[in-house]
C-alpha cells in the first residue's frame, strides 16, 4: 500500500507540474483551450521519448542557488563540491535552453498538430542538440523547427539537426535573406536568384560568397556558371507562383524558372520553418523581367498580371 501511495503521489505531482507548465506556456482563453490537447501531447511525447519533463514551479536562478546551497552545506570533499556545483550550473542551463525552445515551438503549433507521431529517435537527437543552444536568435530557429515537425511529422530531415549547430549568425542571416527572395509554388519553395543580376542582390545581403557558404553547409545547391540555364521547380498542387501574397498564374506543366540556386531537402525544411520579410518591389523589379525573358523561349505564364 505504501509503494502504491508513493507511486500515486508521484504521478499526481507530475500531472500537476505538467498542467502548471501548460498554463505557463499558453496562458488562459480560447487559444489555450484549442491548443491544450496538442501541447499536452507534445509534453507527453517529450517525457516518454526522451525523459524530459516541463517545469513551472522553480525559476532557473532559484533552482541553481538552492542546489548550490545544498552542496555547500554538505560534508563532501571540497573538490567534489566544486565539481558538483560546476556540473549543476551546466545541467540547469541546458535544461533552460531546452525549455525556451519548447516554449517557442508551442507558440507556433497548429490545433491539428500531431506531436505524438514524431519519431522518438528524431526527438532525442533534437533535444540533445537543443540543450546547447543559448543564443535567442537560434533558439527561435530551433523552436520553429520543432513546431514544424509537430505540425507535419517527418517533414524535417535529421540531417538538418546536424547542420544547424554548424551555422553561425552570418549563416543564419544569409539564409534568412535568401528566404526573403523566395517564391512558393504549391508545396515547393525556391529563391529567385538571377545570376547576371547578382551584384544587385548585394543590397539584400545576398552575395556570391554567402550562397557558396550555404551550399557548403548543404542548405542550397547553386550553379553560378555563365552558361547555366537555371533551375526550374514544379508542382502538381498549384498553378500559381506566390511571393508573399503576390501571385501570378502559370501555364501547364506548372514549371517555374528560379535562377541559379535552389534549396536542398534540408534547406527546404529550414525555409518552410522560419520567417522572413518580403522585399518591396522584388516581384515587379526582379522576378517578372526574369520570367518574361524565360517566357520568350518557352511559354510559362498565362499572363504577368499580379494578383493580391
Amino acid at each position: 500500500m505504501a509503494d502504491e501511495s508513493l507511486s500515486t503521489a508521484g504521478s499526481n505531482s507530475q500531472e500537476e507540474g505538467k498542467m502548471g507548465a501548460l498554463t505557463d506556456f499558453l496562458g488562459a482563453g480560447e487559444v489555450a483551450t484549442a491548443l491544450g490537447g496538442v501541447v499536452t501531447a507534445l509534453l507527453d511525447k517529450l517525457e516518454h521519448a526522451v525523459g524530459w519533463c516541463a517545469n513551472h514551479d522553480t525559476p532557473s536562478r532559484t533552482a541553481v542557488d538552492t542546489y548550490i546551497a545544498e552542496i555547500q552545506n554538505s560534508d563532501k570533499d571540497p573538490l567534489v563540491k566544486a565539481a558538483l556545483i560546476s556540473n549543476s550550473k551546466k545541467i540547469i542551463k541546458e535544461y533552460c535552453n531546452q525549455e525556451n525552445i519548447v516554449s517557442i515551438a508551442i507558440q507556433s503549433v497548429k490545433s491539428d498538430a500531431k506531436p505524438e507521431n514524431i519519431d522518438d529517435d528524431w526527438l532525442a537527437q533534437f533535444m540533445d542538440k537543443a540543450r546547447l543552444v543559448s543564443a535567442e536568435e537560434f533558439q527561435l530557429i530551433w523552436g520553429k523547427i520543432l513546431a514544424n515537425e509537430c505540425n507535419h511529422p517527418g517533414c524535417v530531415p535529421r540531417a538538418l539537426l546536424e547542420i544547424l549547430p554548424r551555422m553561425d549568425r552570418s549563416d543564419a542571416e544569409a539564409f534568412t535573406a535568401l528566404k526573403s527572395v523566395s517564391v512558393e509554388l504549391g508545396d515547393a519553395i525556391a529563391p529567385v536568384v538571377v545570376y547576371n543580376k547578382l551584384s544587385y542582390y548585394e543590397q539584400w545581403n545576398i552575395t556570391f560568397d554567402s550562397i557558396m557558404n550555404l551550399q557548403a553547409l548543404g542548405l542550397v545547391a547553386a550553379n553560378l556558371g555563365d552558361f547555366f540555364e537555371g533551375y526550374v521547380v514544379s508542382s502538381t498542387m498549384s498553378t500559381t507562383a506566390n511571393y508573399y501574397g503576390k501571385k501570378i498564374d502559370l501555364s501547364p506543366p506548372n514549371e517555374l524558372p528560379v535562377g541559379c540556386a535552389v534549396y536542398t531537402k534540408t534547406g527546404d525544411a529550414l525555409a518552410k520553418a522560419i520567417d522572413a520579410t518580403p522585399i518591396a518591389g522584388f516581384m515587379e523589379e526582379m522576378c517578372i523581367p526574369f520570367w518574361k525573358k524565360c517566357n520568350k523561349m518557352k511559354p510559362i505564364f498565362k499572363s504577368f498580371e499580379i494578383k493580391e
